[in-house]
């Protein structure tokens, strides 16, 4: 009972008001109106002098919300045991307990690590396909980002922090009116589904991730027979990185490979970076009836796993040739589906990494199954080189003069083994490996065509036109001549010989990176048109017949298409315009997916640019090309090359160009009144741009050239942009 004070009766809620040892007792009811202090006796002295009653303040009942409190803990801990049991590995086990006092630790200063202008660490969510269905899918907090499996530990950790704010009660300082502040949930705004492809793991310094046990697993026997047989049959024949009876005996019947146990981490990231790749290969059907999931989350779900096992093997200091080997076959796989700059920025950590261990060059004491490997895997880096700036129109990372290696062998697996001592190529025949022969050898051209002029390796676009002509030759007399069309892989080594063909004929006399000191013909002629339609009809034939499970990096011809809408600027109404128009129309349609940075990067924008211009010179109305007065002096008549009647189907396509002379001779015209239409069975001379030296002044503006220095001032412009930076 409390005591009276002045006088005044006992309330009936005295019992309740006296101050209680611990101090929790809350002001008056008086004093909290006047917002005054209360010395929380009864009657408060401020009460006292003021004569006033002293009413007690009691607390708000929360009987009412026991039941809730009640299921809402029961909820929550039924999603702790599904979260729970969905981690656990094959033997049942969990984390021990120092890992989940670590994680607790972490729990509570997620608060401030959100609050903070700290980036969040490296997410690596792990697969969780075997997991509940009912489980929530998170994006993971910065405090538990840096374990594998993080979306797993942050929901747990936001559900124990849920948990003991459903206990918290009311501060010793709070006010009978003031409603505590949930805890807000924790972070669901990103899907955990698509977390991982935001990061590389394979930059993680070891250490860095806690792989949780069972969370990387393989997949089941049949499927990993089923994953290797589709790499072996759609991928290896086009990208021959691997020797197929090695990788068998490691793959099927866990044989040691490259001297090291099967189970080795460069090894397991070999054998991910094959389910990777093998699982862009599969078709939507067969993902449907294999996985029951889309595509799409098939080769999501390789590509963590290859993610998670690159980082174990450690690339960045790795000396193992199996790694390198799983290293560029990721690359290669990955930009199947990613079109932004992640591929074309490992190349460079590629490149590195290779010539760390002597992969470029050739080494005295190497066996002879050691030394043709490295000459696979490092031609096959320079293809990756080679493709990946002229996916983005950008320099090779690989100087040509800074590697001896010798081009692979053009042989069949079966030809040597870990243990051969000699090995014998097969000349004048389609092998096991002719199709990727040709693409490193055209990769490795590629190279050497990309140096600059002012360069002292550099050649002149006569010397680089006569290379390209020369090896045109080479190709069509070592294989092309032996490819029987009735084989698949035949008619895709045509295509790819034929397209780096014309590819590298163009670039001759069209360059792809705008220089100065760049003395290409200015004046442009049937011929070039004529070559970059060819291009786009090789590439068309091609993505036609390598579609499907055929799936592989997308070549996309923008360099043809730009010549092609450079010289659309200047025809019209041709036959040969309308089939321009036709086939670029189509090619943009077909690879504006598949372009580097999407349409809104670097190389799109510039195309449409050039597109816009094109369609408007061929819609508007054409003028009389014979329009020019008599007495005008007339241009030197070797300036335009002399009309074919079955290439251009007649000879008002120059607009008011000047005509040639009637009195030429045509034996001395600079381009022949015969040229064939197809340039790769039949090359030109180079001397077809050559002009007297007087001549030079008198020579008329081609437009088809300005419109093509304007496309690669274009794209300078937007790679200085702060996006299209590199």
């Amino acid at each position: 009972m409390m005591k009276e004070v002045g006088g005044s009766t006992t309330s009936p809620n005295g019992q309740h008001a006296s101050k209680n040892p611990h101090g929790l007792a809350l002001a008056c009811r008086e004093c909290q109106r006047k917002k005054i202090k209360c010395d929380r006796k009864y009657p408060c002295t401020q009460c006292s002098r003021a004569n006033l009653p002293c009413q007690i303040s009691t607390r708000k009942p929360r009987a009412k919300i026991a039941k809730t409190v009640d299921a809402e803990l029961r909820n929550r801990i039924a999603k702790l045991e599904k979260l729970v049991e969905s981690f656990q590995d094959e033997d049942g086990k969990l984390p021990n307990a120092e890992d989940l006092k670590a994680i607790s630790q972490l729990s509570s200063k997620d608060e401030n690590l959100r609050a903070s202008d700290t980036p969040p660490s490296i997410n690596a969510v792990v697969n969780s396909d075997h997991g509940s269905p009912s489980s929530p899918i998170d994006a993971t907090s910065p405090a538990t980002s840096k374990y594998v499996a993080g979306s797993f530990w942050s929901t747990l950790t936001s559900e124990v922090k849920a948990l003991a704010d459903a206990f918290e009660e009311d501060g010793p300082n709070s006010e009978p009116d003031t409603t505590p502040e949930t805890t807000p949930p924790g972070p669901y705004a990103l899907d955990g589904s698509n977390s991982t492809a935001q990061y590389e793991l394979i930059f993680c310094p070891p250490g860095a991730l806690y792989i949780m046990p069972g969370a990387m697993i393989e997949p089941e026997p049949a499927i990993a027979l089923d994953l290797l047989n589709a790499y072996l049959n759609y991928v290896e024949p086009i990208y021959k990185l691997l020797h197929v009876p090695t990788l068998k005996a490691f793959m099927a019947d866990g044989q040691p490979y490259m001297n090291r146990p099967a189970d080795a981490p460069c090894n397991k990231a070999l054998k991910a970076a094959i389910y990777f790749a093998a699982a862009n290969a599969y078709t939507e059907e067969e993902c449907e009836s294999k996985f029951g999931k889309s595509q799409d989350l098939v080769v999501l779900q390789y590509r963590r796993m290859v993610d998670i096992a690159l980082y174990q093997a450690d690339p960045l200091n790795t000396t193992e040739v199996a790694t390198i080997q799983a290293c560029a076959l990721y690359i290669a796989s990955a930009r199947i589906t990613d079109s932004s700059r992640r591929a074309w920025s490992l190349v460079g950590m590629l490149v590195r990494v290779g010539r760390a261990i002597n992969i470029h060059r050739e080494l005295q004491g190497e066996s002879i199954y050691m030394a043709e490997m490295k000459r696979r895997l490092w031609y096959f880096i320079v293809f990756l080189d080679s493709y990946a700036s002229i996916d983005r129109g950008s320099e090779p990372a690989i100087h040509p003069d800074t590697y001896n290696r010798r081009l692979p062998t053009n042989c069949n697996d079966e030809d040597f083994g870990e243990s051969s001592t000699t090995i014998t190529p097969r000349p004048n025949e389609i092998a096991d490996m002719t199709v990727s022969l040709i693409a490193m050898e055209a990769s490795d051209l590629t190279l050497r065509l990309a140096i600059p002029e002012d360069m002292p390796s550099g050649q002149p676009w006569q010397k680089r036109l006569e290379i390209a002509y020369a090896f045109q030759k080479k190709i069509n007399e070592q294989y092309f001549q032996h490819c029987n069309i009735d084989i698949h892989l035949h008619r895709i080594a045509a295509g790819i010989g034929a397209a780096a063909c014309h590819s590298l004929i163009l670039r001759a006399v069209r360059p792809m990176q705008l220089s100065p000191n760049h003395s290409a013909p200015r004046v442009d002629s049937p011929w070039v048109m004529e070559l970059a339609l060819n291009i786009l009809r090789h590439c068309h034939d091609l993505h036609t017949g390598i579609s499907g499970r055929w799936r592989r990096m997308p070549w996309v011809p923008w360099h043809g298409m730009a010549v092609a809408l450079a010289g659309l600027c200047s025809i019209r109404d041709t036959p040969l315009a309308n089939e321009a128009w036709e086939l670029v129309e189509k090619t943009m349609a077909t690879y504006a997916p598949s372009v580097a940075d999407t349409k809104d990067g670097m190389l799109w924008k510039p195309l449409e640019k050039l597109r816009a211009k094109a369609e408007a010179f061929r819609d508007e109305p054409r003028q009389n090309s014979r329009s020019e007065p008599p007495n005008k002096v007339q241009q030197p008549a070797v300036v335009q090359p002399v009309p074919n009647v079955n290439m251009w189907n007649g000879v008002d396509q120059f607009g008011n160009m000047p005509l040639p002379d009637p009195s030429l001779n045509l034996a001395t015209a600079p381009f022949p009144n015969d040229m064939t239409l197809d340039p790769l069975t039949a090359p030109i001379s180079a001397s077809v741009f050559d002009f007297p030296p007087d001549m030079a002044a008198t020579l008329p503006t081609d437009n088809s050239w300005l419109d093509w220095e304007g496309i690669l001032q274009d794209m300078e412009d937007v790679r200085t942009d702060g996006v299209g930076w590199m």
